[in-house]
């Protein structure tokens, strides 16, 4: 009984507060497309085929986003919050199957751990709540397939795992890293019935995904998504690593040195579960370490940091690294704050505008390689972490990322040493 309601009250928590945050703060660019997009749907029957993301996420909304246009239709009046470029309720409604699918994920690490505090240091974790509550972005919708495969991969469920990946992988591209990864290992055991059943559900659920996409929004699709991931539109994309930063690089699409960090995972992936007697603590590790990966070499957008935290946390209990699991957590504090403070200013999420409270963290030269820096060593913290003997969580790791981040601020903002 005493468990059960120390579960109850930690989703109580992680639940009103992601709901006081929806209800007010948001992303007012990312919102403003996914109320355009829904708006146009139920006002005037056309389905947005330029839809800024891959179509799963769309069907998603446009489901919850019916309830909110039943309450306008029985007289519902909503209201707009300061600044913003959606209704109040309106970005609830968005937050909704988001916050859903965080609750969801509590419950699988709860099932797959058995113990409250890890599914806590997710649940509560700042970064998680700050996406998924104040931003609006849908990384969760992807974990939480992403998680519920590794779930079953640990019942040897092999078959029924590769679903729920390839469904991770339709919401955000991400989640066909470990659908890739135990693809490659079925072809390296030379299990070609399961190579075959993996490929072909795969394909047919992408063909479903894309259904309606067929008779006429394949091109804008294609104009919309294709060209702007693969960078074959020839725009330049701003990226938050700290390779592109310091050399003044700017690709088009994804950065064309995450392909040799691709092929060194899945080589390495091969080599380990070679000589490993299970298939998942491989599969979450080049798992885990493809997301690092992904934001160290590649754009490395904000809210991608959260993909690493159900990762270490899963790694962390099947390996005893509790000190990772802990870590996960301090690194949702530090990236959350680096976000809001240096990418988007305090006041954004909040009143719907960019609004500088503190100049001295917030507006300073050469922010964006500070915020470089300190994620770059927080992110090797984490594989220390990962490959190093278990360790505990320790307050000098603390003290270490500060002293990173002041560091950093000394010689790139006040004495400027670099031409950042």
């Amino acid at each position: 009984m005493r468990m059960k309601t120390k579960i109850l009250a930690t989703l109580l928590v992680g639940l009103i507060v992601r709901i006081e945050l929806a209800s007010f703060a948001g992303h007012p660019g990312d919102l403003a497309l996914f109320a355009y997009s829904a708006r146009l749907y139920y006002e005037s029957g056309r389905f947005d085929y330029l839809f800024p993301t891959l179509p799963l996420v769309y069907y998603v909304q446009l489901a919850f986003y019916s309830l909110y246009v039943l309450m306008r239709d029985l007289g519902f009046s909503d209201l707009v919050f300061m600044f913003h470029t959606n209704f109040m309720v309106e970005g609830l409604f968005f937050r909704i199957p988001l916050i859903l699918s965080d609750l969801g994920i509590f419950a699988l690490i709860l099932r797959f751990t058995g113990k409250l505090r890890y599914a806590a240091l997710y649940l509560l974790n700042p970064l998680i709540i700050y996406l998924t509550g104040a931003w609006g972005t849908y990384d969760s919708l992807m974990m939480l397939p992403l998680v519920y495969g590794f779930v079953l991969l640990a019942k040897n469920e092999r078959r029924l795992a590769s679903v729920p990946f390839i469904i991770a992988g339709l919401f955000k591209l991400f989640g066909f890293v470990p659908f890739g990864l135990l693809a490659i290992e079925n072809l390296v055991h030379r299990k070609w019935k399961e190579f075959g059943l993996q490929l072909g559900t795969a394909v047919g659920l992408t063909s479903l995904s894309f259904a309606p996409y067929f008779s006429a929004g394949l091109q804008d699709f294609y104009v919309g998504f294709v060209l702007r991931f693969l960078g074959l539109s020839g725009a330049s994309t701003r990226a938050y690593d700290v390779f592109a930063i310091f050399s003044g690089a700017r690709f088009a699409g994804s950065s064309p040195l995450i392909w040799p960090g691709v092929a060194a995972i899945a080589i390495l992936f091969v080599l380990h579960v070679r000589k490993s007697k299970s298939t998942i603590q491989p599969l979450v590790l080049w798992s885990l370490v493809g997301a690092v990966a992904l934001n160290a070499f590649s754009q490395s957008e904000p809210q991608w940091l959260s993909w690493v935290i159900p990762l270490s946390i899963l790694y962390a209990y099947m390996t005893k690294r509790t000190g990772l699991a802990y870590y996960s957590y301090f690194y949702g504090i530090v990236s959350a704050f680096l976000s809001i403070t240096i990418l988007q200013s305090a006041g954004y999420l909040v009143l719907g505008t960019p609004l500088v409270f503190l100049n001295a963290i917030e507006a300073f030269k050469g922010s964006v390689a500070v915020y470089a820096i300190t994620i770059s060593s927080m992110l090797l913290v984490l594989l220390g972490y990962v490959f190093v003997k278990p360790v505990r969580f320790k307050v000098e790791i603390v003290a270490l990322v500060c002293l990173v981040y002041l560091q950093a601020y000394f010689w790139l903002s006040i004495m400027r040493i670099l031409p950042v």
